[in-house]
């Protein structure tokens, strides 16, 4: 469950870079585009704060 809502978090994040930047919020796109980015890598390297406690 806790990945299933890490996952969603990541998506929403780049759903919203992606909406900014349609938008033409260039700015708030290109930070949303930054932490999504730091969130999938974190994420792939099974750091503690994107894991929620759950162990590879």
């Amino acid at each position: 469950m806790l990945r299933f809502l890490r996952n969603v978090l990541i998506e929403f994040v780049f759903a919203g870079a992606l909406t900014s930047l349609v938008l033409g919020y260039v700015a708030v796109g290109a930070v949303l585009l930054l932490v999504g980015g730091v969130m999938i890598s974190l994420t792939q390297r099974g750091h503690k704060l994107m894991s929620f406690g759950l162990s590879r």
